[in-house]
C-alpha cells in the first residue's frame, strides 16, 4: 500500500467522527504541503470526497474567475437544454478565438475538454438559454455569471463568472457525484484526456498513466501583486475512485504550467508511488 493510500484510509474511518482538521490526514497533508510548497504564488485547496477541507492556504479567498474550469458546466448545461446531443466544431485556432493559433481542427466534447478548446465552448455557449442555464449552474452551488451573460463569459474567457474557491471545488465533486449520467459521463472522460494527454498533462506525468482527472484553466490576474496571468488546475484522485480533490492557482502562469505543480504536490503526499 502507497503511503497516500494508508493516509486515505485513516481519513476515510476518521472522517464521520472528526472536523476535516483534526484527523491525522488533513494534520499531515497541510504539514507536508506547507514544507514543500511554501511559494506565496501558490494558492491551495485540498478536500475529501465529501467535501470537507483537508488542507488549505488561499490568501484571498474572494469570488475568483478561474477561466476554463467553467467550460465543464457549460457543457452540463448545454447537454440538458439538447437532449444530451452535442456538435462537432471546427476549431481554426486564433480566428476562432481559441488558446492554440493554428487551431485543434475537428472536435467532439471529450476531445474539447481535454484540450480546453475555446472554438468550442464559444460555440456551445451561443446555443444556450441563459435562465435555463443558471438553474442548471445553482444545482453544483455556482451563481453563474447571470442572464445576460456573454458567450465569452460562459465560456471563461471573461471575468463575470465568479464564485469563491471553495464553490468551484465542491462544483467539481457534485459533477463527480453524478458521473453516471450520459454528458456527465462524457465531462469525465475528458479530464482523464486531459491529464493523460491534454492541457493538464503534468499531472499524469508526475504520477502515473491514467492516475487521475484534471482541468485547467487560465485567467487574468484579479490580486495583488498583479501578474500577466493565473493557472488554475483542478484534480481528482485517483481517477477510477477519487477520494481527493485538489484545487491550486498559481500566479504569473497558464493553467497547463499550474499542472505541473498540482501534479508534484499530489506526488509529495504520495501519490504515483506503486
Amino acid at each position: 500500500m502507497s503511503a497516500l493510500a494508508g493516509l486515505l484510509l485513516i481519513a476515510a474511518c476518521l472522517a464521520t467522527a472528526q472536523t476535516a482538521h483534526e484527523t491525522p490526514f488533513s494534520q499531515g497533508a497541510q504539514a507536508v504541503l506547507e514544507r514543500n510548497f511554501p511559494s506565496s504564488d501558490l494558492s491551495y485547496l485540498l478536500l475529501d470526497a465529501s467535501g470537507n477541507v483537508l488542507a488549505e492556504r488561499w490568501l484571498a479567498p474572494a469570488p475568483i474567475s478561474p477561466g476554463s474550469l467553467v467550460k465543464p458546466f457549460l457543457a452540463i448545461a448545454y447537454g440538458e437544454q439538447h437532449g444530451g446531443r452535442f456538435p462537432t466544431v471546427r476549431c481554426r485556432g486564433t480566428r476562432d478565438r481559441c488558446w492554440l493559433p493554428r487551431g485543434h481542427g475537428n472536435l467532439d466534447l471529450e476531445e474539447a475538454i481535454t484540450q480546453s478548446c475555446n472554438a468550442y465552448f464559444l460555440e456551445l455557449a451561443a446555443g444556450l438559454d441563459r435562465k435555463r442555464a443558471a438553474e442548471t449552474f445553482a444545482r453544483y452551488g455556482l451563481a453563474g455569471p447571470g442572464s445576460d451573460a456573454s458567450a465569452e463569459s460562459l465560456a471563461g474567457l471573461g471575468s463575470a463568472w465568479k464564485e469563491t474557491p471553495l464553490a468551484w471545488a465542491r462544483a467539481y465533486l457534485q459533477l463527480l457525484n453524478e458521473q453516471q449520467s450520459p454528458t456527465q459521463s462524457r465531462v469525465v472522460k475528458g479530464m482523464l484526456g486531459s491529464a493523460e494527454r491534454g492541457t493538464a498533462r503534468a499531472v499524469d506525468a508526475a504520477l502515473s498513466r491514467n492516475a487521475a482527472l484534471a482541468k485547467t484553466g487560465t485567467a487574468a490576474c484579479s490580486h495583488t501583486p498583479r501578474g500577466a496571468a493565473d493557472g488554475f488546475t483542478v484534480v481528482l484522485y485517483p481517477a477510477a475512485q477519487p477520494r481527493l480533490l485538489l484545487l491550486v492557482r498559481v500566479h504569473g502562469v497558464t493553467g497547463a504550467e499550474s499542472a505541473k505543480v498540482a501534479g508534484a504536490m499530489l506526488r509529495s503526499l504520495g501519490g504515483g508511488e506503486r
